[in-house]
């Protein structure tokens, strides 16, 4: 299952979050909810995040200690989850619409609207020529940016191994009904 929710991409490397909020409010309005995240403190602080969401969606929720599992469940109660990994050295924002079985890997893959562009797991970068609308990004890519990493150069590492413990509890998730 795919939620339908509309892509917004972010137009500058600053508004990640904000170009995700929007997704998942269903608004083009990235300046003005960058202007009021900014007026709350840190853009990218998933705290600062919260207090922004909370009021302005049906139902609500942040774990600080999310799982993958706990990501596919929240798409299986057609909620979009917005979540945070290791895809740049300053760290990314990205909104997970769906997932799917991977075939490549005998595991899943998450459906993701990227605002930036689709990510390269193996190059450890964004592709810019490519848009980084309802892109497959695999359970092992996930696992290694959003919930097992310290950091961008540690997250290659963990994708090179192929590591993936869906139930370990380390991603911060915003689980949204719009």
């Amino acid at each position: 299952m795919t939620l339908k929710i509309k892509y917004v991409p972010q137009p500058n490397s600053d508004f990640c979050q904000s170009a995700c909020i929007a997704m998942a409010l269903g608004t083009d309005d990235i300046h003005g909810i960058r202007n009021a995240l900014v007026s709350q403190g840190i853009a990218g602080d998933p705290a600062v995040m919260a207090d922004y969401l909370r009021p302005r969606v049906k139902s609500y929720k942040f774990l600080i200690d999310g799982s993958l599992n706990d990501a596919k469940k929240a798409l299986d109660d057609e909620c979009v989850v917005i979540t945070h990994g290791w895809f740049t050295r300053i760290g990314h924002v990205i909104t997970l619409v769906g997932y799917e079985p991977d075939p490549n890997t005998m595991s899943y893959r998450f459906i993701v609207h990227d605002p930036w562009a689709e990510y390269n797991f193996p190059k450890g970068d964004h592709d810019d020529s490519k848009i980084g609308e309802s892109v497959r990004y695999s359970s092992y890519g996930m696992y290694a940016t959003c919930v097992n990493s310290a950091d961008y150069d540690h997250a290659l590492e963990i994708y090179s191994k192929k590591r993936l413990l869906s139930t370990e509890e380390n991603a911060w998730l915003h689980i949204i009904k719009p």
